[in-house]
């Protein structure tokens, strides 16, 4: 063998050696986004996707008949108060002091939502 093949085996050896560092440090560096990526994003997703649930009031009608209950949400960026009765739900935006329920019949309700300083808000509730 020459001298001159010889070399070109080296030269052709070293180029493939920095070629599969060049593509090891790519494959490492989009690696390492990719996992900051989603430590970054998969706490973020589970915070805003996680509303839990505080039930503030349960009322039932005279005769048992139908159920009201008023619950609080945590949504993000604001709390809501969600009016629940059959099957059906009402979300009211501003967090009261004092709830009440004053049932008129089984079939017909008014939620009573008292803010300080402020006249107080009413939910009529119509069952079917």
């Amino acid at each position: 063998m020459s001298k001159k093949n010889i070399m070109g085996r080296e030269d052709d050896y070293i180029f493939n050696k920095q070629k599969a560092k060049l593509k090891i440090g790519i494959g490492c560096f989009f690696g390492v986004v990719i996992f900051g990526l989603l430590v970054v994003f998969i706490p973020i997703w589970l915070f805003f996707s996680y509303s839990s649930e505080t039930q503030l009031k349960v009322s039932h009608s005279p005769n048992n008949v139908n159920t009201i209950e008023i619950v609080k949400k945590d949504d993000f960026p604001d709390p809501t108060i969600r009016i629940k009765y059959d099957n059906k739900s009402i979300m009211k935006t501003t967090i009261p002091d004092n709830i009440s329920v004053q049932w008129n019949n089984d079939f017909e309700a008014n939620v009573i939502l008292t803010k300080q300083g402020r006249e107080p808000g009413i939910v009529k509730v119509e069952f079917k």
